[in-house]
């Protein structure tokens, strides 16, 4: 970390408040600087006609002749029409202004800019939303409404400069245009009134726009890891367009060529690509490369806690700064105190922990998955960093603390609430959420193995240490309890994310909690549980391996259950981790068991798995998601657990998708991105992936999977073809992203990249939206956890 950097966490106090927003390394920035080759002026209130714009929603439109404007209060006194009744999932509606169009075509444009003021008073984050409308070949907004949608974070109280890089927009027919906003209700120095101007909007053909689409980079760029390397794992960067033969590694003080190499070539489905293969350099510090008349940033190279410990520390700032019932200052307020959860005549307050995303939605598991990982993290980091160290453990306790305030003590926990608004802290009146209460055994499996590993790491605290493992034992019991009565029947409701479990994964997660008891009490009856449930998860891993061209077997995968006719697939949450966690853990406790080779068989043949999914995206680090069998959408009740929000066109697109990927044999195909439909993003999926990979890596004291889990983070930080770091603050070109209510946060991981359609390529335009780029604590929880493995193997 450079001296700036430690000198803002200072000021922070240690991340007690916020960390910078760093701005200078930005796409927006970059995009300021872009050449202008032609424009043509959609609207300008000086010289055009203002009542054009149609208004709609809340409030109402005045015109001036410097600029349109919406006006309209800050919260309304009910729920917008055809809301639920109980507000779950609603804000307090929007207000619009569209521009009618009369069927254009924008094609011989590359983006649109626009000049909008918003005076937001008191609202912790201006966010409006642009939309568009396309009549043509691509109809535009899609089925699931998340094409053509983009969201922008604003300086409130001043006029905004927009760029939105529109290469990538289906804009042969475009009929209307509309900017807007969302009433997201009061947080406590929140005004009455809001309003947003709009001055002018030109579209423009600019030189230099990036690359958004497929897996070719932008010719003469290179692409690499910006946050740096492990010294010891693999060091590759690759271009497509450069001339010579040559590239240079440079320091970046000196300018010194410390290390030349031979541009390789890589031929792949997608072109040629020119490969730098650096991993025989083996000295710590930071550098640039150069080749063909293109050059890098500076990024470093040392040790796994040289090269991603800023990421950790701003990982670290996102989840602060998305606390629940905690005045972040600079955010929110001390907030969703009015969001209560009712069991048998009680009633809590269902805020703390962290909201799960930029919705500032609350999710039980999500907040007790990160609360493990910051546990992990910490106890990785401490022989290297004592500040870094108790702050995780400060941040870990706060996490803990909600696991436990939610739990009512008979097996019912509050588990989830769906808020997407501020609220006004006030219990009673019409803006508060019910949470949603249940007695789930899946919940209790999981939050007793959670709870148990936390107890012997926080000996500071015995008395809690001490009551923690009781409690991990009684959440044990009744989920034993429950899973006898109910079996796998007793399913989460649709919006929490539990929902997607598999049978397979179900036991893998028992497993792991019997394990992690195990290793807390040594009672055996926690081994024989650890060992009754592996059993389970192991008959639905495929062993024996599928056919695959050239006679090649692939195995090591794992199903839902097992009757082995739908393979285990994850499209927006993931938690594919728990099984090597799980086998890794019954092996690593019951080693002398007479299973324990058969333990160790399945954690080799999942990493030989992972080794072949790699090569599928070469020369990008990014792991494939995986097999699929023609047949799985024909299994309707798996199909619908796994796929939320689709129609029956999801059964037609299932073929499309399929197609779109690699043809294995007659019966099964592999995707390099998953099947999915109105849920996507892909960082959850591939970083629980890497989780998996650098569990049984570390397992088997294998580099190769430790390289692979790394290289999910490198993807992340810049290894991709669109040249940037999905970590805002982090390496370079990091762009806004969909965190609607707390705005930018330095260390947001978004949810990951999409696909368009039913292709089978990257895509990640500019446009803010959820799912793909929605900000998700859940993405910095797994990255902390592959972090912290790679942390363990310096050890």
């Amino acid at each position: 970390m450079n001296e700036s950097f430690k000198q803002d966490i200072r000021k922070s106090g240690y991340l007690h408040r916020p960390l910078s927003i760093y701005r200078e390394h930005s796409m927006e920035k970059e995009q300021a600087k872009q050449a202008v080759l032609s424009r043509e002026t959609l609207f300008d209130a000086a010289v055009g006609e203002s009542h054009q714009w149609v208004h709609h929603g809340v409030g109402s439109l005045r015109t001036s002749e410097q600029a349109v404007q919406l006006v309209s209060p800050s919260i309304m006194p009910h729920w917008p029409e055809g809301a639920p009744a109980d507000g779950d999932y609603v804000n307090f509606g929007s207000a619009w202004m569209t521009l009618k169009l009369p069927q254009v075509n924008w094609e011989a444009f590359n983006r649109i800019t626009l000049n909008l003021h918003p005076d937001f008073h008191g609202v912790p984050n201006a966010y409006i939303m642009i939309k568009f409308k396309n009549e043509g070949a691509i109809p535009i907004p899609d089925l699931y409404h998340r094409e053509g949608v983009h969201g922008v974070n604003m300086d409130n109280h001043e006029w905004n400069t927009v760029h939105l890089d529109i290469q990538e927009l289906p804009r042969d027919v475009i009929t209307e245009l509309t900017i807007g906003y969302y009433l997201n209700g009061k947080e406590k120095a929140t005004g009455d009134v809001i309003e947003l101007a709009l001055k002018d909007i030109t579209l423009e053909k600019v030189d230099g726009h990036h690359v958004s689409k497929g897996w070719v980079p932008k010719r003469g760029e290179i692409v690499y890891s910006h946050s740096g390397y492990s010294v010891d794992g693999s060091k590759t960067a690759f271009a497509v367009g450069l001339e010579g033969e040559l590239f240079q590694l440079l320091h970046e003080v000196s300018g010194a060529a410390v290390f030349t190499g031979k541009l390789s070539e890589m031929e792949t489905e997608w072109g040629t690509f020119q490969v730098m293969d650096f991993s025989e350099f083996k000295q710590n510090g930071r550098y640039t490369l150069s080749a063909g008349g293109a050059a890098t940033q500076s990024f470093a190279i040392g040790a796994a806690p040289g090269v991603w410990h800023a990421s950790v520390w701003k990982s670290l700032n996102f989840i602060f700064c998305e606390r629940c019932g905690y005045p972040v200052p600079g955010i929110h307020g001390s907030c969703h105190a009015d969001i209560v959860a009712n069991h048998k005549g009680t009633m809590l307050s269902f805020n703390g922990g962290w909201h799960d995303a930029g919705d500032v939605s609350q999710q039980l598991i999500q907040s007790a998955e990160v609360t493990h990982s910051l546990f992990e993290m910490a106890e990785q980091v401490k022989p290297f960093d004592e500040d870094l160290y108790l702050r995780l453990l400060e941040e870990g306790e706060w996490g803990l603390d909600f696991m436990l305030k939610t739990r009512f003590g008979d097996g019912y926990r509050a588990t989830s609430a769906g808020i997407t608004r501020w609220t006004d802290g006030r219990i009673g009146n019409m803006d508060d959420a019910e949470a949603r209460v249940h007695n789930q055994a899946y919940e209790n499996f999981y939050c007793a193995g959670i709870e148990a590993y936390i107890h012997s790491r926080i000996v500071h605290h015995p008395a809690l240490s001490k009551r923690l493992l009781v409690i991990a034992k009684e959440d044990f019991q009744y989920a034993l309890e429950e899973f006898k009565k109910h079996g796998f029947d007793q399913k989460p409701i649709f919006w929490e994310h539990t929902y997607q479990s598999s049978e397979s994964l179900y036991m893998a997660t028992a497993s792991w909690a019997a394990s992690m008891l195990y290793k807390a009490t040594k009672d055996s009856f926690y081994a024989k549980k650890a060992a009754e449930f592996i059993a389970f998860v192991r008959r639905s891993q495929e062993l024996e391996g599928i056919e695959v061209e050239g006679g090649a077997k692939l195995s090591g995968f794992f199903y839902r259950n097992p009757s082995q006719e739908v393979v285990q697939h994850f499209n927006h949450q993931a938690r594919e981790h728990l099984y090597m966690m799980a086998f890794s853990a019954i092996h690593e406790t019951q080693g002398e068991h007479p299973e324990a080779g058969d333990w160790l068989a399945s954690i080799e043949a999942y990493a030989e798995y992972v080794k072949r999914l790699a090569a599928y995206t070469l020369p990008y680090p990014m792991l494939a998601s995986g097999v699929y069998h023609v047949n799985e959408h024909q299994d309707d009740k798996s199909f619908n657990y796994q796929h939320l929000l689709i129609d029956h066109q999801a059964q037609e697109d299932y073929g499309d998708q399929l197609n779109a990927g690699v043809k294995l044999n007659e019966e099964y195909y592999l995707r390099r991105f998953p099947v999915w439909f109105s849920f996507r993003g892909n960082n959850a999926i591939m970083l629980s992936q890497g989780k998996a990979a650098s569990v049984a890596g570390l397992h088997l004291k294998d580099k190769a999977l430790l390289d692979i889990a790394e290289g999910q983070l490198r993807w992340i930080v810049g290894q991709n073809p669109f040249g940037q770091s999905m970590m805002h603050g982090e390496g370079y070109r990091y762009a806004q992203q969909y965190s609607v209510l707390c705005g930018e946060m330095t260390g947001e991981l978004p949810v990951g990249v999409q696909t368009f359609g039913n292709e089978d390529e990257p895509y990640w335009p500019q446009f803010n939206n959820a799912t793909y780029k929605e900000v998700w604590t859940g993405v910095a929880g797994k990255w902390m956890s592959i972090v912290a493995d790679l942390y363990a193997a310096e050890v």
